[in-house]
C-alpha cells in the first residue's frame, strides 16, 4: 500500500444510501484524473476522469468484492495469521472475502483444507497489498 497515495482519498457514496461504495486515489490530490478503488482499496479503474469515478464505482466498486482474490497464506490458515507478515514458506492461495465493514475486511480460503474450513480472518483496511485480483506471474 502506497501510504501517500491513499492519504489522498475521497470517498464514492451511493446516492441512494450513503454507503461507502469506493475511492478515488491519485498521487496529486488535486488532479482531475484518479484510480477509482474498491472499498478494500483495490483499484476497479485507473487514470479515469474524476467526474466518472462515482459512475464506475457504483457499477463496479460494490460487486468487486465478490471477486476471489490471492494471498500469501500458510496451509491452514489460522484464526491468528498475520497476513502482514509472509512468511517464506507461504504459497499465494485464493482466498474470499465474507464480510466488511468501515475498518477490516474478513477473509477465509476460497478452498480451505479440513483444518481451515470454518476460519475467517479480519485483515486492516485498506488491503491491497495483501489481497491481490490476479494470481502472481511468480511465488515470490
Amino acid at each position: 500500500m502506497d501510504i501517500d497515495r491513499w492519504r489522498s482519498r475521497l470517498p464514492v457514496r451511493r446516492s441512494s444510501d450513503g454507503e461507502i461504495i469506493g475511492w478515488t486515489i491519485s498521487k496529486d490530490p488535486y488532479a482531475d484524473v484518479v484510480d477509482a478503488v474498491n472499498p478494500v482499496g483495490q483499484v476497479v479503474a485507473t487514470e479515469i476522469d474524476i467526474a466518472d469515478a462515482a459512475e464506475v464505482l457504483a457499477a463496479r466498486g460494490l460487486a468487486s468484492l465478490t471477486a476471489p482474490c490471492w494471498a500469501r497464506a500458510p496451509i491452514p490458515i489460522t484464526r491468528d495469521t498475520d497476513f502482514t507478515r509472509p512468511q517464506p514458506e507461504w504459497r499465494w492461495r485464493r482466498v474470499a472475502m465474507t464480510q466488511l465493514d468501515d475498518n477490516a475486511v474478513w477473509i477465509r480460503a476460497a478452498y480451505p483444507h479440513h483444518a481451515e474450513r470454518f476460519t475467517e480472518v479480519p485483515l486492516r483496511l485498506p488491503a491491497d497489498d495483501i489481497l491481490l485480483l490476479d494470481p502472481p506471474t511468480t511465488d515470490e
